[in-house]
């Protein structure tokens, strides 16, 4: 029992570790895919470097050599700029008389043809070729084409009557390019690898297409065909793990390359669409990259190929709509009970709306009671403001005996009362000390009382005329003699006496602010208006 368990675990953990692969490679696949434009675009930009060789001053062997170049960079990139030049050197070749570019291009043409599903006239042109005459290079050209013509017929056909006959074909010129080719190479083990798989020998094909994969990098069409193959081989053998990690591969170099005549992206959808709906939007995008290839190159056997799928994948989504419309009719069952609960809370809600209507009435009577309290702290304010005119009288009164003591000393000091004299002069100091006292403690509470008066007494006053106290707790003399106006200290003399001034001095101050202030014939009743509005911080 021990022992299944462990089997157990270890085949979850080989199943996690799979799955986990998978999803790596499909990341990895995806930020390929992202990229697309950036391959194109360098493949362009090496093609043009191709074209820029091209000068009026060249030999005809040197623009047939650069014909023939082009074509190598258009063939699996796109079929229209690829027959342009294969005409090109073509007609420059039989104006020429040079029978190897003849033959060359005539080779050319017989693939695009066969590659963009003109398969008879691929077949004709390449059957005018006499390949005993052909030169070895030539040679294996013309074998690999036939070879790839036969494929491409073979698929289009997909039946039992024609593609047979098709197959063997190509497994003949397969053998005959094999010829023609040498050995130990990445094109020698990749056709060794077709021949073998089309002659019913997957095994020991893989073993040429993995050699392969060792020989090119990611960047070489060779690369995409032979990961191509692999992914064939190990979904005969049941391993669709690996068939997916190498249809990947496959996909990758397809775009890196780029080859715009490919075949994997396509595959991978429509495998992706069947195994789970969870890849759906993976699939839908390799589809279209699938199409969006096909219709640039201008192939017609891929167009076809994915014009099956489609079904298939129409299909899928009809399964994924269908699975939606069933949540969505079970959504509906939900939302039909929670209908019903609704009213039930509706119900509920009218009998509340009784007890609200006595919380109403029971609001308002609290309503006029916050009225009232508000009342209360406005009255409040009121009396603060008393109570400070009450502190102010206090002092005066405190000041002006502090006055008539000075005035009683100096009597007894023209009496001749030396001692008298001294207490004088002590209480004058005293009295300087008082009165520093009184203006700290004073602009302390009025700035703590009405924080903002400055700043509304500035907003009455012209832009070149402000005031700035020395400090936040402090405030100039022009600025006191008005707080004790806002207190309802009006009287000239009370001021002087509160602030140890001359009624004159304070007459004088009160001219100055009135020449600096916007309006003054209303200056001292705006005063009186500020800071009428209760703060927050005291209610």
């Amino acid at each position: 029992m021990k022992a299944v368990r462990i089997l157990l675990l270890l085949l979850s953990l080989v199943s996690g570790l799979s799955l986990h692969a998978a999803q790596s490679d499909l990341d990895r696949l995806d930020s390929y895919v992202a990229r697309r434009s950036e391959y194109v675009a360098r493949k362009q930009s090496s093609i043009d470097r191709i074209k820029s060789q091209l000068r009026s001053s060249m030999t005809a062997g040197e623009r047939l050599a650069v014909y023939d170049r082009l074509f190598e960079a258009y063939y699996t990139f796109r079929f229209d700029s690829a027959m342009v030049y294969v005409k090109r050197g073509l007609q420059l070749a039989e104006s020429t008389h040079n029978s190897y570019f003849q033959d060359n291009f005539r080779i050319h043409q017989g693939l695009l043809l066969a590659t963009s599903g003109y398969y008879s006239q691929g077949e004709e042109v390449l059957k005018q070729i006499r390949p005993e005459k052909l030169p070895s290079a030539l040679q294996f050209k013309y074998y690999y084409s036939l070879s790839w013509l036969y494929n491409f017929w073979s698929a289009y056909c997909n039946d039992r009557e024609f593609a047979p006959h098709f197959n063997d074909l190509r497994l003949k010129y397969l053998q005959q390019a094999i010829s023609s080719t040498p050995r130990g190479g990445a094109m020698y083990h990749y056709l060794s690898g077709e021949a073998l798989y089309y002659g019913g020998k997957n095994t020991e094909a893989m073993r040429h297409y993995h050699r392969v994969l060792q020989l090119v990098k990611v960047d070489d069409r060779l690369y995409a065909s032979s990961a191509y193959a692999l992914a064939r081989g190990y979904k005969l053998l049941g391993r669709m793990d690996l068939y997916e990690h190498y249809m990947v591969e496959a996909g990758i170099s397809d775009q890196v390359c780029p080859l715009k005549e490919n075949l994997a992206l396509q595959e991978l959808s429509l495998y992706l669409y069947e195994k789970d709906e969870s890849y759906s939007s993976r699939a839908v995008k390799y589809i279209y990259c699938s199409m969006e290839d096909a219709e640039f190159y201008n192939n017609r056997l891929r167009m076809l190929e994915i014009s099956r799928i489609l079904p298939k994948v129409v299909a899928a989504y009809q399964s994924q709509i269908n699975s939606r419309t069933t949540l969505l009719y079970w959504g509906l069952g939900g939302l039909s009970v929670l209908a019903l609960t609704l009213m039930g809370f509706i119900w509920l809600a009218y009998q509340q709306n009784k007890k609200l209507n006595l919380r109403r009435l029971q609001l308002r009577e609290q309503n006029a009671l916050l009225e009232k309290l508000n009342q209360q702290l406005s009255t409040t304010n009121q009396r603060r403001e008393t109570y400070m005119r009450l502190f102010l009288d206090l002092s005066a009164i405190y000041i002006g005996k502090l006055d008539n003591l000075r005035k009683l000393v100096l009597r007894s000091i023209k009496a001749g009362k030396t001692n008298e004299l001294q207490t004088k002069l002590n209480h004058i100091r005293m009295q300087e000390e008082e009165a520093a006292t009184f203006y700290d403690r004073f602009d302390r509470a009025f700035i703590m009382l009405y924080p903002d008066f400055v700043g509304q007494l500035n907003l009455l006053l012209r832009d070149d005329a402000q005031i700035q106290p020395e400090s936040p707790n402090s405030l100039t003399t022009g600025l006191r003699i008005y707080a004790l106006m806002r207190l309802g200290v009006t009287a000239s003399a009370e001021i002087a006496t509160l602030l140890f001034y001359s009624p004159q001095t304070i007459y004088n101050y009160k001219s100055a602010m009135k020449n600096r202030a916007k309006n003054r014939d209303t200056f001292e009743q705006d005063v009186n208006r500020l800071c009428h509005v209760i703060q927050e911080e005291d209610v």
